[in-house]
């Protein structure tokens, strides 16, 4: 039987959503823009996340914010005026492709497009290495910083200088650590000392060669010995920024992206190579920066691959979702929800538990599944108990 510890280099690394690989080529541009028109038809109109994806090549600054100008309209296009941006995400490498006025541009577009909430948030990702400075990003309208660690870099002293410079909140975000990387520990008690308002665990699809499960382990000790909370997914909140423990205050959907939100909403990706989610459908778009420009160019969405979720599929996310942000499944909830009999729609999902419940992660409190505190650190391996019966245990004893 393996060690705990173990387990972490076990986790399935894909269990809120399936791989954009697995996704179909079948699926194009008419279908992502027929699931669009149908999200509008939602009773309650669904709010929208934007997610800006830099490419994985390098390309020009200004040619490359115009194609996400060109994508942002051609989706502004496709959605219902009264629906609401209530977030928007540039991603990893983003700042550092588009100069702080171009990246200033392309927030001050958003509204001349969309409808937004009164004051929308609005993230940006950095790596650790990043030599832009947070206080430029800050006066072009980002409100939230997530400095993302890696080895050999002084991601502590980036997220130092972030601080002060007027943020909503700032984030710390952890890699699968490498063998090869003795300081990873001392970084992260560098980055606790700090504060920040939210530590990211690893997330198991980003592996280094040879990872390391030991420190992976004492990255959450450490974090749960300093009182951060678990809030969902990987994220752990500040004990003094904790939301209360009640139902109407939970999170309850990570989006694409991983992050836990108050609300279910439609994620909408643009850029080169970036995923979407509208209910139950998810796409991707072309990764060739130069070929996704070009469609970008001829007003084209840029969907090259996608899948629609069967119904037995938006069962099985639902109770995915539960367990990652809850860390607790109610049967009776789940029942009422989707007013369907959890026994018939999860046949096998208690004989799949077993292990975990043999390990103490898991324990039927009546008809709640409820996490432990291991449990959490390992939501991945309990998550996917509740995929289809034909896909692989998670656990090979």
């Amino acid at each position: 039987m393996l060690d705990l510890p173990d387990r972490l280099l076990q986790q399935p690394s894909h269990v809120l959503f399936p791989s954009a690989l697995q996704f179909s080529s079948g699926f194009g541009e008419a279908g992502w823009r027929s699931a669009l028109l149908a999200s509008n038809e939602h009773l309650i109109p669904r709010s929208l996340t934007l997610g800006f994806q830099a490419a994985r090549a390098e390309v020009g600054g200004e040619a490359y914010l115009r194609s996400l100008l060109c994508g942002l309209r051609v989706h502004a296009g496709l959605l219902a005026g009264d629906r609401e941006v209530v977030a928007l995400v540039l991603q990893l490498g983003l700042a550092e492709c588009l100069a702080p006025a171009l990246l200033e541009q392309l927030l001050e577009a958003v509204p001349q497009h969309l409808r937004t909430v009164a004051r929308p948030q609005v993230e940006v990702r950095l790596d650790a290495g990043s030599l832009r400075e947070p206080e430029q990003l800050r006066a072009v309208g980002c409100t939230r910083l997530t400095v993302i660690d890696r080895p050999g870099t002084n991601g502590p002293g980036l997220l130092a200088r972030a601080q002060p410079v007027g943020f909503t909140a700032c984030y710390y975000q952890l890699r699968v650590p490498s063998r090869a990387d003795p300081d990873y520990l001392q970084r992260l008690q560098r980055v606790i000392e700090l504060g920040p308002a939210r530590i990211l665990l690893p997330a198991p699809c980003l592996a280094p060669t040879q990872p390391c499960a030991a420190t992976w382990f004492g990255a959450w000790q450490q974090l749960v010995d300093a009182g951060y909370v678990p809030i969902g997914g990987d994220h752990y909140q500040h004990p003094d920024r904790a939301p209360p423990a009640t139902a109407r205050d939970a999170y309850r959907y990570c989006d694409v992206v991983g992050v836990p939100r108050r609300e279910r909403t439609d994620f909408i990706g643009i850029g080169a190579g970036a995923c979407s989610q509208a209910g139950e459908v998810l796409c991707r778009l072309d990764d060739d920066p130069a070929r996704w420009q070009a469609r970008m160019g001829g007003g084209h969405t840029g969907v090259v691959a996608g899948l629609i979720l069967s119904e037995a599929e938006a069962l099985a996310n639902d109770a995915v979702q539960r367990i990652a942000c809850d860390h607790a499944l109610d049967v009776a909830d789940f029942e009422w929800c989707n007013a369907r009999p959890f026994a018939e729609v999860f046949e096998d999902a208690r004989v799949r538990l077993g292990p975990c419940l043999a390990q103490g992660w898991a324990y039927w409190d009546g008809q709640v599944l409820r996490l432990r505190t291991e449990g959490i650190l390992l939501w991945r391996i309990i998550a996917a108990c509740f995929r289809p019966a034909q896909a692989p245990a998670p656990i090979q004893e």
